[in-house]
């Protein structure tokens, strides 16, 4: 029988049997093994077309210029950081509404 993590207030994971947080911590390792690996091979590609000569392209006056790719993406990241925890305190108190109903 698989036992639960300890209830505590400052433990987010309170209640969740040993197995699923296992499990969590599996997912995010090899996720971050995937990730890994695509960073090196994205820098083993830019390292082998690095070589190939790349012509500037001409400014069009009047067109905004285009962010830098490193703050476009940190950009999308804070939007998506943003809703999703939204979304998590949204789901929080449906949570609460339904456990206090359950309860009641």
């Amino acid at each position: 029988m698989a036992t639960a993590t300890p209830t505590t207030k400052n433990n987010p994971a309170a209640g969740i049997p040993d197995i699923a947080q296992k499990i969590r911590e599996q997912l995010l390792s090899t996720v971050q093994r995937g990730q890994q690996l695509s960073v090196e091979a994205a820098q083993a590609f830019v390292t082998a077309v690095s070589v190939i000569p790349v012509p500037d392209l001409p400014k069009i006056p009047g067109a905004p210029t285009v962010p830098a790719l490193e703050a476009s993406t940190t950009f999308a990241f804070d939007v998506a950081d943003d809703l999703l925890k939204s979304q998590r305190d949204f789901a929080l108190q449906l949570a609460n509404v339904f456990a206090s109903a359950k309860s009641a």
